[in-house]
């Protein structure tokens, strides 16, 4: 018979919310790093698939994503951007934008120049908020987990 505890059993397993703090800070750090990706639209669905895969908390990771969202969308995307044409050498070769000729017929040729930094810069910076993610993420879990033992009464593993 299918009750309320057996879907709750599903659920926490889906999740895996008994899972270490070091599994649950790297799922987080991998949402982070998703989260910078340049793919707009697929950082949910990229999100949820390798959790899947790599069998991390879902949750986790889907709450990393979320670090990209409409507030830090342009700063995370125009510092990747700036950050990948520092680093990638050729400010001479890019031209500015025409953006009151941009059309899609001719978008293609202007934004062209722009990809490789672009790419670049999105990567490197998911690569770095990745890595300062998952400290970050260790220590909240763990505080958090020494904290509800501590009010619980039950010894902290």
């Amino acid at each position: 018979m299918v009750t309320i505890s057996y879907w709750r059993g599903k659920i926490r397993a889906m999740l895996h919310l008994d899972d270490n703090p070091h599994r649950i800070a790297l799922a987080f750090s991998l949402g982070v790093f998703i989260g910078f990706s340049p793919f707009i639209g697929l950082h949910l669905v990229s999100a949820v698939f390798l959790a899947w895969v790599l069998r991390l908390n879902t949750l986790a990771v889907v709450l990393g994503t979320l670090l990209n969202n409409p507030w830090t969308f342009a700063p995370i995307f125009g510092t990747s951007l700036w950050v990948g044409i520092e680093i990638y050498g050729r400010h001479h070769l890019l031209h500015p934008i025409q953006w009151h000729e941009l059309t899609v017929v001719n978008a293609i040729p202007q934004l062209e120049p722009y990809l490789i930094p672009f790419l670049l810069g999105t990567t490197l910076l998911g690569i770095a908020a990745g890595a300062i993610a998952y400290p970050c993420a260790y220590y909240f879990v763990k505080e958090y987990r020494h904290l509800r033992h501590r009010a619980e009464g039950t010894p902290h593993v």
